[in-house]
């Protein structure tokens, strides 16, 4: 999934591109993926915003909000470009003036994605409210402590979850959890105050230093960076402290994690996590 990171990168560009272009009637190759229809997938694009994992593009009275979910991601290209085998919907650009003719694409090869047309303020069915912003002055110790109090759900889980915190997915739960020592499956209401000001911190280090290190490579739009986090995805020993990383089962999501810098209430019911074999030695 395109996580926050990512999409702080995309959107501005996105924005900078469209602003004041005109959406053409789309190709539809994915039809899967357009849901909640309310009008025409066409007019003037005024504002391109994130809001949690979405992109929101304003067209005046009407937003289209892409949801990409877990493969999504856009393209700008010239008109006429091979369409790749993955192309959901393409949209021709009515250009500025200067501009080339180009249009823009978004492409899902597991068309997990979804495409909602709504009128401003209007949530689609299935997006949850958005949380607090973890990168705002908002985001406080206190105010995380009180989200965890009040859930049961693994840590994880409550991590994942866009209307308790703006925002984070798999990879960079992952990441967090890494950073501040603490075990994926503990449940958040179980956390000390210890764990949740380095959870706290967590969460602004890695979203910060993610954010800045992917502007800073200026990839291309479609492609997603992962290569300098330190579990999702990777195998062998743990950066840290050299034990095998392993992987178990969240609540249907898988979490990559390090037995023993995680090792904090390993014991998780009548379950010692630390004692099981990882798929990862």
């Amino acid at each position: 999934m395109p996580e926050r990171p990512d999409l702080e990168y995309v959107v501005p560009i996105l924005r900078g591109e469209l602003v004041r272009c005109v959406l053409g009637a789309p190709r539809v190759r994915k039809p899967v993926v357009l849901r909640a229809m309310a009008g025409e997938l066409t007019g003037e694009v005024r504002s391109v915003e994130r809001r949690g994992h979405t992109v929101v593009f304003g067209l005046g009275t009407m937003e289209m909000i892409v949801s990409p979910m877990l493969a999504g991601r856009f393209q700008l290209v010239p008109v006429g470009t091979k369409d790749s085998a993955d192309l959901a919907l393409a949209w021709p650009l009515t250009p500025r003036s200067g501009d080339q003719p180009r249009e823009l694409r978004y492409r899902d090869d597991v068309q997990m994605g979804k495409v909602y047309l709504t009128k401003p303020g209007v949530l689609p069915p299935g997006l949850p409210t958005v949380g607090v912003d973890v990168l705002s002055l908002a985001f406080t110790v206190p105010v995380l402590a009180a989200v965890c109090k009040s859930r049961r759900e693994q840590v994880k889980i409550v991590l994942m979850d866009k209307s308790a915190l703006d925002a984070m997915g798999n990879a960079y739960a992952d990441e967090v959890l890494w950073h501040a020592g603490i075990h994926p499956k503990i449940p958040a209401s179980k956390l000390t105050a210890e764990q949740v000001r380095a959870l706290h911190g967590a969460i602004v280090e890695v979203l910060t230093h993610a954010r800045d290190e992917i502007a800073r490579r200026a990839p291309p739009l479609d492609e997603k960076l992962r290569d300098f986090l330190h579990v999702r995805g990777r195998e062998g020993p743990c950066d840290r402290c050299g034990t095998g990383l392993r992987t178990l089962g969240v609540r249907g999501h898988d979490a990559y994690y390090c037995p023993k810098c995680q090792s904090e209430g390993g014991k998780v019911g009548i379950v010692d996590w630390n004692r099981l074999p990882g798929s990862i030695k």
